[in-house]
């Protein structure tokens, strides 16, 4: 029974860890790519924040694209709103194709029609690292020491 028990405990211990996967198992993180369209859905979800949206390809066609950036719970540390983006919101996405060539991107940033980068991508050290010392500074302050 104590037997049963261990390794019930060990297979709940790992199950989160062999259920992550590595971005580049499905972009090429090497490699860059741009693209526009209009918003059709934002979802707020973890493990990664979902943008569905349509973009016009080179023949002039209408094609539906899914992005796919960081978890909801890092966006919102870094400010996003769980309305962030809207259907009908303009959107220029920078980031890395999909390995098998299908209507995938995983954004490294989002750049709405006003001109505003987003940020946001999958793993953004740059926007974490912010992050932190904004809490740093704000900790600091509480307790009267220089941000230095």
């Amino acid at each position: 029974m104590k037997g049963a028990i261990l390794l019930a405990a060990g297979l709940l211990a790992t199950a989160p860890v062999a259920a992550h996967h590595n971005a580049s198992a499905h972009y090429r993180i090497g490699e860059s790519m741009t693209i526009s369209g209009v918003v059709t859905e934002f979802r707020a979800v973890n493990p990664h924040a979902r943008v569905y949206f349509e973009a016009v390809n080179t023949e002039g066609e209408t094609e539906a694209w899914m992005a796919e950036g960081d978890s909801f719970i890092n966006l919102r540390r870094v400010g996003w709103t769980i309305d962030q983006l809207k259907p009908g919101d303009r959107i220029e996405i920078v980031g890395h194709p999909s390995r098998d060539g299908s209507n995938l991107v995983e954004w490294t940033s989002i750049v709405v029609d006003e001109g505003a980068e987003l940020g946001g991508g999958n793993g953004q050290v740059e926007e974490r690292r912010r992050y932190l010392e904004r809490r740093l500074a704000a900790y600091r302050a509480e307790r009267g020491r220089s941000t230095q």
